[in-house]
């Protein structure tokens, strides 16, 4: 008899180990989906003011980038997700997401929206390969990428991608409208490495503000 209650304690000990096994790992699993909930419905935090105020903080490092550069827009790109084929992959595109300009400088961005990645592969390549420092459109050899960029008043750019976790995550970046003077593109030139890795901090410490 007491053989029989030890083995019937024995199995419903191994279901508790079940299931709290299976209870832990859907924590681990959701641990992000879990407190958002938390957040919205014990906590009552306002996610969209939350999100507002995390764009004007975005936005007004996006215009002291403008002012460092002496640019005349700053902007944001990000990666999602477009339709999806037959064959169940997706196509891939970007979105302006954030963009600040100076006084009589277009805004973009509100075009500049779900834009296949295919369409512009050679300068997103340029730009993952941090070569996308243009004091000229005339150095651009991607005669797509130049009509776009003419179409909007662009005379010069420099774009770089910013990585989370390994993965390309955005590209930021800065336009001149104005014609860049002969001056700071001889300077520009002249440093152009130490140039580049100023503006890649800079974007960097940006990219990090975004959620």
């Amino acid at each position: 008899m007491d053989l029989i209650k030890l083995v019937d304690v024995l199995n419903r000990t191994k279901w508790y180990i079940v299931i709290t096994s299976v209870l832990l790992f859907f924590i681990y699993t959701f641990q992000n989906e879990i407190k958002r909930v938390i957040d919205l419905r014990i906590l009552k935090e306002d996610v969209v003011m939350n999100s507002i105020n995390d764009d004007v903080v975005i936005e007004n490092a996006l215009n002291d980038l403008m002012i460092a550069t002496n640019a005349d827009r700053a902007y944001i790109f990000r990666f999602h997700n477009g339709v999806s084929y037959y064959n169940g992959s997706h196509k891939s595109k970007m979105s302006c997401d954030y963009e600040t300009v100076k006084l009589g400088i277009s805004r973009e961005a509100e075009r500049l929206q779900d834009i296949p990645t295919g369409l512009y592969s050679r300068w997103l390549k340029d730009v993952i390969e941090y070569k996308m420092f243009i004091t000229d459109l005339d150095q651009l050899e991607d005669l797509r990428t130049k009509k776009a960029l003419e179409i909007q008043g662009i005379t010069g750019l420099a774009v770089v991608p910013y990585y989370r976790d390994g993965k390309i995550f955005a590209l930021i970046g800065v336009d001149y409208v104005k014609n860049i003077s002969q001056e700071e593109s001889i300077f520009f030139n002249q440093n152009k490495r130490e140039r580049i890795n100023q503006f890649k901090n800079l974007c960097n410490n940006i990219g990090d503000l975004l959620n």
